[in-house]
């Protein structure tokens, strides 16, 4: 599964998912759990998913082909090698749910839809898909430009080490080789629009460095510039940088908080 390539157009993928029950202690149930007939169905739209890219997960769930209603649904987000679990509210639209979730690393990534059910009274995991998460890119003159960030996701007063790999574009729209020997500058822009140029240094050939100090939370813009026969040509990436409460589970309350029973 993938989000946009420069030249592709956004597509929907639309992902079945098997329904999962994991029952919490202390609610009621008052429907057997064989009795609840329950399809769910995952959709994102991006034609190829992204580090530090925005983009929505939309979920449909039914219950015997009709909309079923869900209070309290989130999107749990689960990188494959492990790692502390995020937490991003869904909103309704139409007949099913819809938020906006950020990719900070790549690799194998596992969503869990959850919620409570209006007529069961019961918090379950109500079904989950994984997504590939590519890093970021974009193409700058003839460059294909890729963003990698270690750390991420970056906290405030977090201390980035930022990786460009720049490699060369071929005819069919697809990266080849690294490229070296380029001149590369890099400027961060705040979420208060103050400007930082920044020092570069290619430590390997086609991979140019520096690091930065993020203070603010909020999106950061990091400019790539290259100069591409006396022009300097320009690509922007986002980087989102978090408090360090974003992204965790609520308090439980009433019994129904973060968790499966």
């Amino acid at each position: 599964m993938h989000t946009r390539m420069t030249d592709a157009r956004p597509v929907w993928l639309a992902v079945s998912a098997a329904f999962l029950v994991g029952a919490c202690a202390g609610w009621d149930n008052p429907t057997a759990l064989e009795d609840l007939q329950a399809n769910v169905e995952f959709e994102i739209e991006a034609a190829r998913i992204e580090t530090f890219e925005e983009i929505e997960v939309h979920v449909h769930i039914s219950e015997n082909g009709a909309p079923m209603q869900i209070e309290n649904a989130r999107l749990e987000i689960e990188h494959a090698a492990g790692g502390a679990l995020r937490i991003v509210d869904m909103e309704p639209e139409g007949d099913g749910y819809a938020a906006h979730a950020m990719f900070f690393e790549e690799g194998e990534h596992h969503l869990h839809f959850e919620g409570i059910p209006h007529r069961h009274k019961l918090m379950w995991r109500l079904g989950e898909t994984e997504i590939d998460v590519h890093n970021a890119h974009r193409i700058i003159g003839p460059y294909w430009v890729e963003l990698e960030i270690s750390g991420a996701p970056l906290l405030v007063d977090d201390e980035g080490h930022i990786h460009v790999h720049v490699h060369e574009l071929l005819p069919d729209g697809t990266p080849g080789a690294e490229v070296g020997g380029l001149d590369v500058e890099l400027e961060i822009h705040d979420p208060n629009g103050a400007e930082t140029a920044l020092t570069v240094a290619e430590e390997e050939p086609g991979e140019y460095e520096a690091e930065f100090h993020f203070e603010l939370a909020g999106e950061y813009e990091l400019h790539v510039e290259i100069d591409v026969g006396g022009v300097f040509e320009d690509g922007e990436f986002h980087i989102p940088v978090l408090t360090p409460d974003d992204g965790t589970p609520p308090d439980d309350q009433g019994g129904g908080g973060h968790g499966h029973g």
